[in-house]
C-alpha cells in the first residue's frame, strides 16, 4: 500500500490520471464491490474528464428527467395579471332560475302570472259586483215602485205648469207644509235612524220648479237626492193624496202618496230620499205658493 500511493503521488506530479480501478482497493468481501458499487450508489462521477470526484463533494443528486421540463408544468400556478379575486358577482352567486335573465325579460314568470291572474280577477270581480248591485238595486225598484214607465205621450207641461204655476193649479191648495217638522206619525223615529232633523223647505222646492219652468226643464231634482221629479206629472189624488212620474238612473216610475200620512205606495218611506220624494211631490201638489 506504502508503494502504491507513492506511486500515485508521483504520478499526479507527472500529469499522468490512473484508471479508478487501479486506485481503489478491492473489497474485502469480493469484487462484486469496487467501482460498480461506488457507480451504482452515484457516488463515482467524473469531475471535468469523468474521473472520481475529489475534494469531499457532496453525492451527485438523481436524476429525475423533469429538471429539463422547463416552466410548462407550472404554468397553471401563474397569478394573473390582475391578481386572484374572491370576490363573485351577485346575480352569479346565486341559483340561475333566481337571476334576472328571462324573468325580467318578456315579463318573466311572475310578470305574466300577475298579471292573467289580476285581469281575470278584476274581470270577474266586477262582472259579478255589477251584476249583483243592478240585479239587487233592479229588484228593490220593482218591488217598492213598480215597474219601468215609458214616457212616450206623457204631458210633461200641462197648462198649469207655466209661470205662476202655483196659482194655476186647477185644485185645492195652500194646506200642506207649514212645519218645521213633517207632522207625520213616523216621523221622529226614522228621522232619528236617518240622522236627519227636516226636510227641504217649500221656498227651495218652489225656486226649483221656477226655475225649471223658465228654462224649460220637465223636472227637479228632489233636494237632497239624485231623483227626478217630473213636476208637470203632479195630479191630485183625492181630497190629500197625489199621483206623478220619478226619474231614477234612466228608469221612470210612476207612483202615489199621501201627503197627509206621508207614505209612498202605501207604505213608510224606507229612506230619507223616499221621505224628500214624498214632500217634494206634496209642495208641488198642495204647498202655498
Amino acid at each position: 500500500m506504502r508503494h502504491l500511493t507513492t506511486l500515485t503521488a508521483a504520478l499526479v506530479l507527472s500529469g499522468l490520471t490512473l484508471p479508478a480501478a487501479a486506485l481503489t482497493p478491492l473489497d474485502r468481501h469480493g469484487p462484486s464491490s469496487g467501482i460498480a458499487d461506488q457507480l451504482a450508489r452515484g457516488g463515482a462521477r467524473g469531475g471535468g474528464g469523468g474521473g472520481v470526484r475529489g475534494g469531499g463533494g457532496a453525492a451527485a443528486r438523481p436524476q429525475t428527467g423533469f429538471a429539463s421540463a422547463g416552466s410548462g408544468l407550472n404554468r397553471g400556478t401563474s397569478r394573473p395579471s390582475g391578481g386572484w379575486s374572491s370576490r363573485v358577482p351577485a346575480d352569479r352567486a346565486t341559483p340561475s332560475l333566481n337571476r334576472g335573465g328571462f324573468a325580467q325579460r318578456n315579463g318573466g314568470f311572475d310578470g305574466g302570472i300577475n298579471r292573467d291572474f289580476n285581469r281575470d280577477v278584476n274581470r270577474d270581480v266586477n262582472r259579478n259586483v255589477n251584476r249583483d248591485v243592478s240585479r239587487n238595486v233592479n229588484r228593490n225598484i220593482t218591488r217598492n215602485w213598480g215597474g219601468n214607465v215609458n214616457l212616450a205621450g206623457v204631458n210633461l207641461y200641462p197648462g198649469w205648469a207655466r209661470p205662476g204655476w202655483a196659482v194655476a193649479r186647477p185644485w185645492s191648495y195652500g194646506w200642506y207644509g207649514g212645519w218645521a217638522r213633517p207632522a207625520w206619525g213616523w216621523w221622529g223615529a226614522r228621522a232619528a235612524a236617518w240622522g236627519i232633523t227636516t226636510l227641504a223647505t217649500a221656498s227651495v222646492i218652489n225656486a226649483a220648479v221656477n226655475s225649471a219652468v223658465q228654462n224649460q226643464v220637465s223636472y227637479i231634482v228632489v233636494p237632497e237626492t239624485d231623483l227626478q221629479l217630473l213636476y208637470g206629472t203632479v195630479q191630485p189624488s183625492g181630497s190629500n193624496g197625489v199621483t206623478f212620474l220619478v226619474t231614477d238612473n234612466g228608469n221612470s216610475f210612476r207612483l202615489t202618496a199621501d201627503c197627509e200620512a206621508g207614505t209612498l205606495n202605501g207604505t213608510v218611506p224606507s229612506s230619507a230620499a223616499e221621505a224628500e220624494l214624498v214632500n217634494a211631490a206634496c209642495q208641488v201638489a198642495y204647498g202655498a205658493a
